[in-house]
């Protein structure tokens, strides 16, 4: 009897650990959930900054031709021009390798996000397998009604 009532505590130690650690993990995933949701915002920003700048790239692109075939019919001023256009090219190049630094970054960040869901869905996973390992745990209601009957008599 007394062994019984020992396995029994001894089970609902196990049991009342594991549902910490099942709320630890629960937390855990909330909170990488919320990081991934700031990821993903983040990404989404970066995303739309890269957009801006390639779309002034291409405008400035579109300035230093137009100012390139000026510059061909302004004799006085050819040097000058040449040399602002010279100044708009390397600006506009600029720009471009920027545009692509914020792109390969938008990528890198949206590897991690995805790497974070995934670890999302692990720890998901685990968390359900915990829990089916602690339902096996508890007793049935008739079993414990006699468990708790037979340790007042004990006492």
């Amino acid at each position: 009897m007394a062994i019984g009532a020992r396995e029994v505590e001894t089970g609902s130690q196990l049991a009342q650990h594991s549902a910490a650690a099942l709320d630890e993990i629960a937390r855990a995933v909330a909170a990488s959930n919320a990081a991934v949701a700031r990821i993903t915002t983040a990404v989404e920003a970066m995303e739309a900054a890269s957009s801006n700048v390639v779309c002034a790239s291409d405008m400035i692109a579109a300035i230093a031709q137009s100012t390139n075939q000026a510059a061909g019919a302004m004799s006085a001023s050819a040097l000058r021009v040449n040399d602002a256009v010279e100044s708009i090219a390397a600006i506009s190049e600029e720009n471009s390798a920027s545009a692509e630094e914020v792109s390969s970054a938008t990528h890198h960040l949206s590897a991690q996000a995805q790497e974070v869901v995934q670890s999302a869905g692990s720890l998901t996973d685990m968390s359900a397998k915990l829990r089916r390992l602690v339902s096996r745990w508890r007793l049935p209601e008739d079993e414990t009604a006699e468990s708790s009957d037979s340790q007042r008599n004990a006492a």
